[in-house]
C-alpha cells in the first residue's frame, strides 16, 4: 500500500469543491468555526459507510471477479479525467446557494452526517482511491483497515477544519467570478493528474493480467 499516494488522493478529493466544501463554507459563515465542528464531525460519520462499503466490496471482487478491478481503474481513471477536464473547460463564475439548516449541534452534526452519506460520489472517489493507492484487498488485516481509515477520515476532517477556518475571510472572495473560475481550474489540474496516474494503474493490471 502507498500510504503516501492514498493521503494526497484522500486530500484531493476532499479540497475538490462539492457538496461538504461548501456545506463547511456555508456553515462556517453563518456559525462560526466553533459550531462548524459539529457539522465537520457529521461529514465524517455520513462518510463512514461508504468507507467500508468500497473497502469491502473491493475485497469481494478481488476474490470473485479478479478483472472487475481493472475495469473500477479504467472507470476511475475516465471518471477523474471526466472531472478534471470538465473544471479546466467549464470553469464556474458563481457558486450554487446551499440550503441552510437552523439548528444546534446536533441539527448542524445531522446536516454534514446527511451531505456526505447522500453523495453519490463518495463510493466512485473510494474504489478509484484504493486502487490508485494499491490498497490491499484480497485479505482483511486490521492494520489495513486501520490505516484506510485514518487516511481517509483525516483527510476529511483535516480539509473541512481548514475551510471552516477561512470561510469568513472567503466571504468576499467566495462572491467573485474570477477567483471561482481560478478554483475551479486548479482542481481541475488536480483531477487530472490523478487521472494519469490511474491511466497508468490500468495499464499495470492489463500487463499483469497476461
Amino acid at each position: 500500500m502507498q500510504v503516501g499516494l492514498l493521503i494526497a488522493s484522500c486530500l484531493t478529493a476532499s479540497l475538490s469543491p462539492g457538496p461538504a466544501a461548501l456545506s463547511t463554507i456555508e456553515t462556517s459563515l453563518r456559525y462560526g468555526q466553533r459550531r462548524a465542528f459539529w457539522h465537520t464531525l457529521g461529514l465524517a460519520v455520513g462518510e463512514t459507510p461508504h468507507l467500508f462499503l468500497s473497502l469491502f466490496g473491493t475485497l469481494w471482487l478481488a476474490r470473485h471477479i479478479p478483472h472487475a478491478l481493472t475495469v473500477i481503474a479504467v472507470a476511475g481513471m475516465a471518471y477523474f479525467l471526466y472531472l478534471g477536464v470538465g473544471h479546466l473547460v467549464r470553469p464556474r463564475s458563481s457558486l450554487p446557494e446551499s440550503a441552510g439548516l437552523e439548528g444546534g449541534a446536533f441539527g448542524l452534526f445531522l446536516r454534514g452526517a446527511w451531505v456526505n452519506f447522500t453523495n453519490p460520489k463518495t463510493i466512485p472517489w473510494m474504489l478509484v482511491i484504493i486502487q490508485a493507492a494499491e490498497v490491499p484487498t484480497d485479505r482483511f488485516a486490521w492494520s489495513t483497515t486501520g490505516v484506510f481509515l485514518l487516511c481517509t477520515l483525516g483527510s476529511e476532517v483535516s480539509v473541512m477544519s481548514f475551510y471552516a477556518l477561512v470561510g469568513d475571510r472567503l466571504r468576499v472572495r467566495l462572491k467573485d467570478a474570477a477567483t471561482i473560475r481560478l478554483a475551479d481550474r486548479l482542481t481541475g489540474v488536480l483531477w487530472t493528474a490523478l487521472g494519469l496516474l490511474m491511466a497508468w494503474r490500468a495499464w499495470q493490471l492489463l500487463e499483469g493480467s497476461h
